[in-house]
């Protein structure tokens, strides 16, 4: 593949670089907590709903139920967690509701998964494409076209 000859402009690549660290940063240390949710790997138990918080950003309000889990053989209790994925209908203070911890702090989940992992991977993948650039940009030699012979021949 021929290039234009120039080197790679060095503000860019840094920009790629910053950009897929910050990208890995993110996403990386999340990565057991959405296997865990998909596979809803933790202990089970019930959620019993207590308040509705919601959140406004940007026009749009979003809702989840915040409450206390309990694992169904008494060994895990947790107050003021947020059940992922609940809205504002989900339920009425004091409703319960099955539920599983996956170790994420302050949020349990619905037994039947979370499709959470989807969002993690594709960071993940955008990061890892991001550095893949900036490293073929400056550790892949630059293929100029062909050289010319020594002596003019």
């Amino acid at each position: 593949m021929a290039t234009s000859g120039r080197k790679p402009s060095g503000f860019v690549s840094l920009l790629l670089l910053l950009a897929g660290v910050l990208l890995f940063w993110l996403s990386v240390p999340n990565l057991g907590n959405a296997a865990r949710a998909a596979t809803t790997d933790g202990p089970r138990g019930t959620f019993t709903a207590a308040r509705l918080v919601c959140a406004g950003h940007a026009g749009h309000t979003s809702c989840e139920w915040s409450g206390t889990f309990r694992s169904t053989d008494g060994t895990v209790e947790i107050e003021n967690v947020k059940l992922f994925g609940s809205g504002r209908d989900s339920f009425k203070a004091g409703q319960t509701a099955p539920a599983v911890d996956v170790g994420n702090a302050g949020r349990v989940y619905d037994p039947t998964g979370s499709r959470e992992w989807v969002f993690t991977v594709v960071l993940v993948v955008l990061a890892y494409a991001l550095l893949a650039v900036v490293a073929r940009r400056h550790l892949m030699p630059r293929n100029d076209g062909p050289r010319p012979r020594p002596g003019g021949a």
